[in-house]
């Protein structure tokens, strides 16, 4: 595995969310192994998770939010309506799909 090194607001965002993810583990009594057994994980997966991993499958940490019941918490980390940019293009400029230009030939 190459050492990759991350923007610090993504370590500290990562972190944030997994002690998020802990807190709300606890708060309902679950210890790791059975949230990692609910949500299909293993158990070194969580303990990445809950430490702010940043090389952890985000199909992980939405299983664990599943396991959590927190599956819709991501929509709200996800949504981009508040991208005043995208928004302003999302009418008519985005295009459905993107295709890279054909070659012409000589």
């Amino acid at each position: 595995m190459s050492l990759k090194t991350f923007p610090f607001i993504v370590e500290d965002s990562l972190a944030a969310l997994g002690e998020r993810i802990s807190l709300a583990r606890r708060a309902r009594r679950l210890t790791r192994p059975d949230l990692a057994a609910r949500a299909g994980i293993g158990l070194s997966t969580l303990v990445a998770i809950e430490t702010g991993a940043p090389t952890v499958q985000i199909g992980s940490v939405l299983m664990v939010l599943w396991g959590l019941g927190l599956e819709g918490t991501f929509d709200t980390l996800s949504n981009l309506g508040s991208d005043k940019e995208l928004s302003a293009l999302m009418a008519d400029a985005v295009p459905l799909r993107v295709r890279t230009p054909k070659r012409r030939s000589p």
